[in-house]
């Protein structure tokens, strides 16, 4: 089930505090933080493969040296032992670079994940983070820099997640009505705003499926919903029946009410 209004606003509030951490954490040139563990973990994503040079480490700040040896786009992803809550994550790696994520991790069982195309739930793998008997520490200035970055972080998702939903009720009422012309026309500038909170929306379990699930991800006997069944009827592949207008309808509907549940 969605988060209810309350606890989605609670979440929310939570989450904004930890992402800076997560967004600064994202880098070409990443160097390993004070405390950090010792080296980078080597990281070979393939088409078929997700390679690490060690599926151990100890606890504190670590660096995880992503490289798509593969042909296809991927992401890199340090997942909790549930495999849900996403620890930090690497996107749209090319086909031969590399990026650096670099985390910080308490001792405990987690999940790597490399997702060559970025669909599914990836190439996973079990990761152990051992004790090291130190804490990673953050100095008063760095300190400092996170506790304005939170602020402003916080005050830029309830700005972004209002704007989603007057823009999502606009789509919707062009969308239902049948008038695509004006539906598509809205769609990218929508979507826009949730692309910039989806770091967040994605931690709120059922929602983000519901708003922002790809038909290849269904699961069986899943009901697909949300912006991309929308994209799919607006433009359709060749040979595509389209909705009904009581399924766009319908479709609409669960559309904003998914959206007013997040921004509440």
């Amino acid at each position: 089930m969605p988060a209810s209004p309350r606890r989605a606003l609670s979440s929310l509030a939570v989450l904004a505090v930890v992402a800076p951490l997560a967004l600064t954490a994202c880098t070409d040139n990443a160097k390993p933080a004070a405390g950090a563990t010792d080296g980078p973990i080597s990281v070979s994503s393939t088409d078929k493969e997700c390679k690490l040079s060690t599926v151990t480490a100890k606890s504190g700040h670590l660096t995880f040296d992503v490289k798509n040896d593969g042909q296809q786009v991927t992401e890199f992803y340090l997942l909790a032992e549930d495999g849900l809550r996403i620890v930090g994550e690497v996107e749209n790696i090319g086909p031969g670079l590399s990026r650096k994520l670099v985390v910080t991790a308490p001792e405990g069982k987690y999940l790597t994940a490399c997702k060559p195309g970025m669909q599914g739930e990836g190439i996973r793998s079990a990761f152990t983070v051992e004790a090291s008997g130190t804490t990673a520490s953050v100095d008063s200035d760095t300190k400092a820099l996170l506790d304005t970055a939170t602020k402003q972080y916080v005050s830029y998702v309830k700005d972004q997640t209002e704007q989603l939903l007057t823009g999502t009720k606009a789509f919707a009422a062009a969308y239902a009505s049948g008038d695509a012309a004006k539906a598509r026309s809205l769609y990218a500038s929508v979507r826009m705003h949730w692309e910039r909170i989806e770091p967040v929306a994605e931690s709120f379990g059922d929602l983000d499926p519901s708003l922002d699930l790809r038909e290849a991800d269904l699961e069986k006997g899943q009901q697909w919903t949300g912006w991309h069944k929308a994209e799919k009827d607006l433009f359709p592949p060749k040979g595509y029946t389209a909705l009904t207008a009581a399924e766009r309808q319908k479709l609409s509907q669960k559309l904003v009410a998914d959206t007013q549940t997040l921004f509440e």
